[in-house]
């Protein structure tokens, strides 16, 4: 396996100038614990006929590679592609026009779902890849031979990969289904979710009552933007119990929040801003507090919707030879059903949950049939 390793801007803009057209088979090497945003270690590019390891923390100016890869028109070919799209939005700032994600094209065409890698190349390609490597520090330097020779394996097997599962997606006529399903897994990654509305992610918001949170949204929502500015992973600014707890006790003075068990890093950095966000949303109008959130399991036809329709997604994945959690896994059932039960009118009407487009409803039907 023949590969060269770019750490020059000069040879980075030359290798691009050189890709040939078709598809570009990509791969990336990241590293993600203490920050918000993923730290790019190694990037992975083949074209058919050139294989590069690119090293960002060489190259410096990656624009080069950005720019090839948001003005092609042909398929950008990644494996597992959700982590991937993350580090070429925040280094790039967009995606590319056209993704195939060739775990998604596994699943289309009965391999399973969530398939790893490896276990595509041992059944497809006969090739078992070397594991020693998958946790690397992509970030350290130098980089050995066998990290790089692991790196390079990504790309250079995708291609056969690609090409034979392509042929499979092809002969199952779902090649429309497939491309559906790469368009709408970029198009999620590029919503940004509203920082407002980020309690509602946090664990037993549901039992607070409206004031609490009104303050649980300023605090959550300050704790995100506050991530992202400094880069810092959201439990690295306040941990998520002790953003909870602060919105439940409502607390005034410093002294209580080492009482509500914050860390002494979280009370000397942000205790003061904790403590006048809370103040401040006590003091805000009544009107605008969010209601008390309602929970699914507590809806009185839940366990009876939701067995109906994981019997009727068994039967129709039976049926396509496709997994019934890649039809619609219990994520996905339960988007619907907060749809359906939980929003307004106002706010069905801006969005439709992912089991009623597309190749989804198609094969599924109307979801009120027995």
């Amino acid at each position: 396996m023949e590969y060269q390793i770019i750490q020059a801007p000069e040879a980075l803009q030359a290798y691009c100038s050189q890709l040939a057209d078709g598809p570009l088979f990509v791969d990336t090497e990241f590293v993600r614990t203490r920050s918000f945003f993923p730290k790019l270690g190694l990037f992975q590019l083949f074209d058919g006929h050139q294989l590069a390891l690119v090293d960002p923390l060489s190259v410096g100016d990656m624009s080069p590679l950005w720019q090839r890869l948001l003005s092609t028109q042909d398929p950008v070919v990644l494996y597992a592609a959700s982590e991937d799209l993350e580090v070429i939005l925040h280094q790039a700032g967009a995606l590319p026009a056209k993704l195939h994600d060739v775990q998604l094209a596994a699943a289309f065409t009965g391999h399973g779902m969530s398939v790893g890698f490896n276990a595509m190349t041992q059944a497809l390609l006969q090739v078992t890849l070397a594991k020693e490597q998958a946790r690397t520090d992509w970030l350290a330097r130098p980089l050995t031979p066998e990290q790089l020779m692991y790196a390079a394996a990504d790309v250079h097997y995708l291609l056969p990969l690609y090409e034979q599962l392509m042929g499979q997606v092809q002969a199952l006529d779902r090649l429309a289904w497939f491309e559906e399903e790469c368009q709408d897994l970029m198009a999620r990654k590029q919503q940004r979710a509203d920082p407002r509305l980020a309690y509602r992610e946090i664990g037993n918001a549901w039992l607070l009552s409206s004031k609490q949170l009104a303050v649980l949204q300023t605090l959550a929502a300050w704790r995100e933007e506050e991530a992202r500015r400094r880069d810092l992973a959201l439990n690295f600014v306040v941990k998520e119990p002790h953003l909870f707890a602060v919105a439940q006790q409502l607390p005034t003075q410093m002294r209580q929040l080492e009482g509500l068990g914050l860390l002494p890093s979280e009370i000397r950095t942000h205790g003061r801003t904790l403590l006048r966000l809370v103040q401040e949303s006590i003091g805000s109008d009544p009107a605008g507090w969010p209601p008390r959130l309602q929970r699914l399991v507590d809806h009185p036809h839940y366990k009876r919707e939701l067995k109906r329709i994981k019997a009727k997604v068994e039967l129709v994945a039976q049926a396509q030879q496709l997994p019934a959690e890649f039809i619609a896994s219990k994520k996905i059932i339960h988007q619907y059903l907060t749809w359906l039960w939980l929003l307004t009118e106002e706010e069905r009407a801006q969005s439709t949950p992912r089991i009623l487009r597309g190749w989804r409803q198609q094969v599924l039907g109307s979801l009120n049939d027995a």
